[in-house]
């Protein structure tokens, strides 16, 4: 009869955990914030000049994304609240503090002029953009009535309205085919550099002028990320890209011998002008570069541990810790040395090497992560297992030496007879 006792220790040599983090679905302008009269109720009020109409109003799916020379229709619920009858003037209200005002040609308004006390109405509205509309996104609203209110510093602006958006887009012609999220390790005084694949399926060649942005914000506590020194980045790309190509920007980062272990942090704006997007919106063409420095060991992490007169044999687990290399990266190793109680040094033997992953069919991948058809695939782990077989009892040492890793997790197992088997 067996039975196994367990040991386990945790060494990080330089690693930190990373920043996570975010991106709006590529080829689409940012979503509109809710505006505070998408569904107003006015209730009987009285201004000091006299009363409001009682009525509510309801959109339906008002925030449009539309194509130049597509149309869409949504609808809007109006309720009369009074005792009586209201007649009502559907029309378009745009404000002259909009930024880019509905054009009036725009949209049409189905729906009776007059609704019956206590009625509730459906309004249809009819949005169609013609061909030459520019990228941007459009705002107004339907009012039903001429009642306004007036707001300090402000226009007036309607009673009885929905708002309403209509955000104009186009396919992009310029698409980031590599990950935007470079996510790294790099040994002080060494180099890696990471490749960048855009391609241009538009009909004009398109600037291409990367800049290194300085890191942004503030962060406090033990695991901020260090200061960036721009000097460790170089970047080289072409100065454009032809119609229906690719180009390649290579991203290498080399810190000096001296620099500091730990987390560092950065961006790089990829200065792309798709003329199918909007001036403003540069969020997609932002790379984000984050990266430990770490130092090579010159002695071996020293692992101490007791062996007992029933011990048979003792098995070392490693299992190293990386972030995401080079694919011309070597591969994590281990040196291990067992010293016995009376100072004997052996050699370990390495028994097993296992790999483990993670593979996911039903979602969209997560930062790092790779894509092959309907895999994705992130993370991923190796473990190295040596053996020490019929030890003596005493204090052993496990000298462990690792290369090409930031950190590495051990546990010792000690497979042990039970007393009861040597009476």
């Amino acid at each position: 009869m067996k039975r196994v006792i367990l040991v386990t220790l945790l060494v990080a040599l330089a690693g930190v955990p990373a920043a996570a983090a975010v991106a709006p679905i590529d080829g689409a302008t940012d979503a509109p914030a809710p505006a505070v009269n998408d569904a107003v109720s006015t209730q009987q009020t009285d201004d000091g000049d006299g009363n409001y109409t009682r009525l509510y109003v309801d959109a339906r799916d008002s925030y449009l994304d539309l194509k130049p020379g597509e149309s869409d229709t949504y609808t809007v619920v109006v309720e009369n609240g009074e005792d009586e009858a209201v007649d009502v003037n559907p029309r378009l209200f745009t404000s002259p503090t909009d930024r880019n005002p509905i054009n009036e040609s725009w949209v049409e308004i189905d729906g009776p002029d007059t609704i019956d006390a206590g009625e509730e109405v459906e309004y249809e509205v009819s949005v169609s953009v013609p061909e030459d509309t520019e990228i941007a996104r459009y705002s107004g609203a339907i009012a039903f009535t001429d009642q306004t209110v007036s707001t300090p510093g402000r226009p007036d602006r309607p009673i009885h309205a929905a708002h309403m958006s209509v955000t104009v887009w186009k396919e992009p012609t310029v698409r980031i085919l590599s990950e935007t999220y470079i996510h790294t390790q790099v040994e002080a005084g060494d180099s890696i550099s990471k490749q960048i694949v855009i391609e241009n399926t538009g009909d004009e060649s398109v600037p291409l002028s990367p800049e290194r942005a300085e890191q942004r914000g503030h962060c406090y506590g033990t695991h901020c990320p260090q200061q960036v020194d721009q000097s460790w980045i170089d970047v080289d790309a072409p100065s454009q890209i032809a119609p229906g190509e690719t180009a390649t920007v290579t991203v290498t980062i080399s810190p000096d011998a001296d620099a500091e272990r730990g987390r560092y942090d950065t961006s790089l704006d990829l200065g792309l002008q798709d003329p199918n997007r909007r001036d403003d919106n540069n969020y997609w063409q932002e790379v984000s570069l984050s990266f430990v420095v770490w130092e090579q060991p010159e002695e071996p992490y020293e692992a101490e541990f007791d062996v007992s007169e029933r011990t048979d044999n003792v098995t070392l687990t490693l299992n190293p810790q990386n972030r995401r290399t080079a694919q011309n990266a070597e591969a994590a190793s281990f040196d291990v040395t067992f010293v016995s109680p009376d100072g004997e040094r052996i050699e370990a033997e390495r028994v097993e090497v296992s790999q483990s992953g993670y593979v996911d069919l039903g979602s969209s991948p997560q930062r790092g992560a790779q894509q092959d058809g309907p895999y994705a695939t992130n993370g991923g782990q190796t473990e190295f297992v040596y053996e020490l077989e019929e030890p003596a009892a005493g204090e052993w040492t496990a000298e462990i030496m690792p290369d090409n890793t930031i950190g590495f997790q051990y546990e010792i197992t000690q497979n042990e007879s039970d007393e009861e088997s040597d009476e």
